[in-house]
């Protein structure tokens, strides 16, 4: 069973805060505990776990039904010690709750486990005999779709970015991000995430230069792969965007390779890999950074052939972007030094709200992150969906408000707002 630890519950600049004891987080009515929820939400405050000695990681306050209650912060469960009951390393608030506990679920050991669209293990490598891996992974559809019991490729990526603290950013981190830095953080996280028995760490291969530790990681994860007769999974920079690679070289062009196989892929099979992803197709050629996820056949000695493939637009910080309007309000967010986080759809729908980008350093109600939406689009349907996520918008933050850009008609940004001041910083001194 979790663990109670000690609570500080904050309210205005005024009053000093108040630590309870476990024994006296009593949530009845009327109690010091109730009564100090309520006071911190009226003030727009928040509480800490005081679980790991040296941080207060903060717990939003939630109202249901006229009950004070405490939750994690987005994006902070895994920071809490693993006895408490505050700790997690998923984030079920965001796109991940489109699958059901077949598909994603997290062990008491704190082990994520998953079931992937296609098996890693093969019985042998003659591909045909086993399952068939679709050659197109699905967009993001608008309706609604049935909870899935299984992760995609793409839902893969997600959940390598967010429980590595990708689509996290605080000041503290300017300057210390790049692409084998992230690469080992990825299959650090891999350690973690088991499909089928199968550790993701066993058969990912990510970005590396040569003469590293990184290159000698990825040379392991490849003999292993050839031993055991198991598909790889590799996640890497492309390299600059060229007319050529846009038609095809026979090969994934990626960049940071060290220690890997030649990924072959037919051109036919990459062509629609660009089509599918036109957003982040046409970012690539305007000079964004985009990262491929691609799964392969058993691998030969020398060279591995891609079956699969996805991609992903990234902003200089690595913060995920879904279009190229994101990445004008993801800059002006870095350059007013605030703390935001980007919520990951994985294979959820549209109908599925999440909004853009979310502040971290302002609350909008429930001591939720502060919601900022980038409106990028004209036809019908997605008019329509703007309409219904507006009314979703004024429900759910009408009284504290929400911030809101309408690209698709002004381009320019002339019409750009301020964002909210920032109340606090928690999440600065949680990466601290």
């Amino acid at each position: 069973m979790p663990n109670p630890y000690w609570i500080k519950v904050y309210f205005d600049k005024d009053t000093e805060p108040t630590r309870f004891s476990p024994d006296r987080q009593i949530e009845e009515e009327g109690s010091a505990f109730r009564n100090a929820l309520k006071k911190a939400r009226d003030c727009k405050a928040y509480a800490v776990c005081l679980c790991n000695r040296g941080k207060e990681l903060p717990l939003a306050i939630r109202l249901r039904n006229d009950n004070h209650s405490l939750a994690k912060y987005p994006n902070t469960g895994k920071e809490h010690v693993m006895d408490c009951r505050f700790y997690s390393r998923l984030n079920p608030e965001g796109g991940q709750k489109t699958y059901t506990e077949k598909a994603l679920n997290e062990s008491n050991s704190g082990r994520v486990k998953i079931t992937l669209d296609y098996p890693l293990q093969t019985r042998s490598t003659v591909i045909e005999q086993d399952k068939v891996i679709d050659d197109e992974i699905p967009r993001r559809p608008y309706r609604n779709v049935k909870k899935r019991n299984t992760m995609s490729l793409l839902g893969l990526l997600h959940t390598l970015w967010e429980t590595a603290g990708y689509n996290v950013w605080v000041p503290g981190m300017d300057g210390k991000r790049n692409s084998t830095q992230l690469g080992y953080n990825l299959f650090r996280q891999a350690e973690k995430i088991q499909s089928n028995g199968i550790l993701l760490s066993e058969v990912l291969m990510t970005p590396a230069r040569r003469g590293t530790m990184d290159e000698a990681r990825n040379k392991s994860v490849l003999q292993s792969a050839i031993e055991k007769k198991r598909r790889l999974v590799v996640v890497s920079e492309l390299a600059q965007f060229s007319d050529e690679r846009k038609h095809g070289t026979g090969r994934l062009p990626v960049q940071n390779f060290a220690g890997m196989p030649f990924l072959n892929i037919d051109d036919s099979r990459w062509k629609s890999a660009l089509q599918r992803f036109s957003i982040e197709a046409h970012a690539w050629a305007a000079g964004f950074k985009i990262f491929a996820i691609a799964v392969t056949d058993v691998p030969g000695p020398a060279s591995a052939t891609v079956r699969q493939v996805g991609l992903i637009m990234v902003s200089d910080r690595f913060i995920p972007l879904d279009s190229a309007y994101e990445s004008v309000v993801e800059k002006i967010l870095y350059e007013n030094k605030r703390t935001f986080i980007k919520p990951l759809v994985y294979d959820s729908a549209e109908s599925e709200y999440l909004p853009d980008f979310c502040l971290t350093d302002v609350t909008a109600g429930d001591s939720q992150p502060f919601p900022i939406e980038v409106w990028g689009m004209k036809t019908a349907e997605y008019l329509a969906h703007r309409e219904v996520k507006t009314e979703w918008y004024n429900k759910e933050f009408g009284r504290f408000g929400w911030w809101s850009w309408d690209a698709a008609q002004d381009p320019q940004g002339v019409t750009i707002k301020p964002f909210p001041p920032a109340e606090r910083d928690v999440m600065n001194e949680i990466m601290k």
